[in-house]
């Protein structure tokens, strides 16, 4: 335990000694280029991180740059210390933690709803995937960050994917389809001010052009990058972007060689070795010694040719890329014949056949691997939407089918309710009729009663006594079953005049006439006969009431009660 104590206090002197270290180059450096990005410490800091990936001392330089660059709120610097991990996980070969770290990244920024990092960072995914030759995942990942920008409408994500999908279709040889989408990106991050993206997606579009041995186009794309690659340096706060002007060098230098343009070309060969001594990047050697070499081959070194070729193509055998072997063979073979070493050149020639029939034969059956997976991905991907469709159309017509049946249930019960409500105002109302009758009665016998009472000298209107001979004749079920019962009838059976019948009505009821007054005679009579002869039909009723028709029983019956004979019936009953 005391050992394991000392070894880790002594680490940590070593970190705080390194961090010293860091400080005193990171102060020199802000002396000679007045800072970069914001804070010369953490650039320092960042390249001594980078220089020791290989290393124990990566994660721990990690984590203090990025403790900085937090404390003092630095937003580049931030995210290179954050995306470092990545490249620690990509040297490392490590691609499920570099899948998971990405991952975990990618959820990061969208929930600081940073766009150009959050696409900035996803796109590194396929990037490396492309890498590691896993080309199918590389263009399932595009397709998902893809869809995503589009959903959130961010022009930044959408130029990040064009870049990436030329970036698959270049790797697969699809030239046409490489150069669309880069010219896409191209103008998508020209409007978007993202020069750094402008100058890389102009380097690739020289490599098309330079296939296609169009030297003209590819000079004017090149004279077009220097501006982009100043408008970076000058947004980031950098004298020179090394990296970019090596590139930039090395196209020229290239797009020089095939024109066989030597004075031109040596000019951008020591411009692409100045800047390389600046900062060598390591994924730019290889490519940048096989200019070397072709430029060694115009100018008329050919040993020196010889020796980077060679070198090229050990390094090529160790990897075992055969396409890598033929390019680099082919070229050595024509350096060979340019010495007239006709029998070595025929032996590179001879490599060179192989390699590129084992690399086409590779790269074909690679090709149709991936475009055999990736239809087979997009059918299943169609099955699956119509799948989701016809999901999505039962899920509506489950939902239609829900609704309407709770419409069709709501509306029983509304017709339910409706119905209680109706029945029993309609019992009330039948109540309310035989109330009604009944006090109409009393008082009629109330009436006849003073009417007896009453000495002979009292005062009785001429027309309350006919009108009281007219309720007793229409008392008698013979004289209302009469089916033409008017005031001619009534005059003759009371042997008065018809006049006077009109008017006994009229001044005892309030102004009827007689027509309506015996309708309602009998529609009294016919609810008396409802409630006491159930035996007997609607029809029958009617006809013992006097009425003509079934009809004009049913219309006077629901003018006096506001119900029908029928529905009165049935209130009767099922009470």
């Amino acid at each position: 335990m005391k050992l394991f104590g000392k070894a880790e206090v002594m680490r940590k002197y070593k970190i705080v000694f390194f961090m010293v270290v860091v400080s005193l180059v990171a102060g020199r450096l802000s002396a000679n280029q007045g800072g970069y990005f914001g804070d010369s410490t953490l650039y320092a800091l960042s390249m001594q991180m980078y220089d020791s990936i290989r290393s124990s001392v990566f994660l721990e330089l990690r984590q203090c740059g990025l403790q900085r660059a937090e404390a003092i709120r630095n937003a580049h610097f931030d995210y290179v210390f954050r995306v470092a991990l990545l490249s620690y996980y990509e040297v490392r070969k490590e691609k499920e933690e570099y899948r998971q770290a990405c991952d975990r990244l990618v959820r990061y920024y969208q929930e600081m709803d940073e766009d150009s990092l959050l696409y900035e960072t996803w796109g590194r995914l396929p990037d490396c995937l492309l890498k590691w030759g896993d080309y199918v995942e590389a263009v399932l990942s595009l397709r998902e960050m893809s869809a995503y920008a589009q959903r959130h409408n961010h022009p930044m994500g959408m130029a990040i994917s064009h870049f990436y999908f030329a970036q698959c279709y270049l790797n697969n040889g699809q030239l046409d389809e490489a150069e669309r989408h880069y010219r896409c990106a191209m103008g998508c991050f020209a409007d978007l001010d993202v020069p750094g993206k402008v100058a890389r997606c102009g380097f690739n579009l020289i490599s098309i052009l330079l296939v296609r041995n169009d030297w003209a186009g590819a000079l004017a794309l090149s004279d077009s990058l220097p501006c982009h690659i100043r408008s970076w340096e000058q947004k980031k706060g950098i004298a020179v972007n090394p990296v970019l002007r090596v590139q930039q060098a090395m196209y020229r230098l290239k797009i020089f060689i095939n024109m066989k343009d030597a004075k031109a070309a040596a000019v951008q060969r020591d411009s692409m070795l100045y800047y390389n001594k600046v900062y060598a990047d390591a994924s730019q050697q290889e490519e940048l010694q096989y200019t070397l070499a072709r430029y060694e081959r115009l100018v008329g070194n050919y040993s020196e040719a010889d020796r980077i070729l060679k070198m090229l193509v050990d390094y090529s055998l160790q990897q075992n890329n055969h396409s890598r072997i033929a390019r680099y063979c082919r070229t050595l073979a024509e350096v060979k014949r340019l010495e007239n070493l006709s029998a070595e050149a025929a032996e590179y020639f001879h490599l060179y056949a192989l390699a590129a029939d084992s690399s086409q034969m590779t790269d074909s059956n690679l090709r149709l691997e991936r475009i055999t997976k990736l239809f087979r991905l997009n059918e299943l991907e169609q099955e699956k939407r119509v799948v989701q469709a016809e999901h999505k159309k039962a899920c509506v017509l489950v939902v239609c089918i829900a609704v309407v049946s709770v419409m069709i249930f709501l509306i029983c019960l509304l017709l339910m309710v409706h119905f209680y409500r109706l029945r029993r105002k309609n019992r009330e109302l039948v109540e309310r009729i035989r109330s009604q009758e009944e006090a109409e009665e009393r008082a009629m016998e109330a009436c006849t009663f003073v009417e007896t009472v009453l000495p002979k000298g009292g005062e009785v209107s001429r027309e309350k006594q006919l009108f009281r001979q007219i309720q007793m004749l229409l008392a008698d079920e013979k004289v209302l079953s009469r089916p033409r019962l008017g005031r001619d009838e009534l005059a003759a059976l009371l042997n008065t005049n018809r006049t006077y019948v009109a008017e006994a009505i009229s001044t005892c009821t309030q102004g009827k006439s007689v027509s309506l007054f015996v309708a309602e005679m009998r529609v009294k009579r016919a609810r008396r006969l409802l409630d006491q002869h159930t035996e007997m039909s609607l029809e029958e009723i009617g006809m013992a009431c006097g009425f003509q028709s079934q009809s004009t029983f049913t219309k006077y019956y629901r003018n006096y009660y506001d119900i029908t004979p029928g529905e009165y019936r049935k209130l009767v009953g099922s009470k």
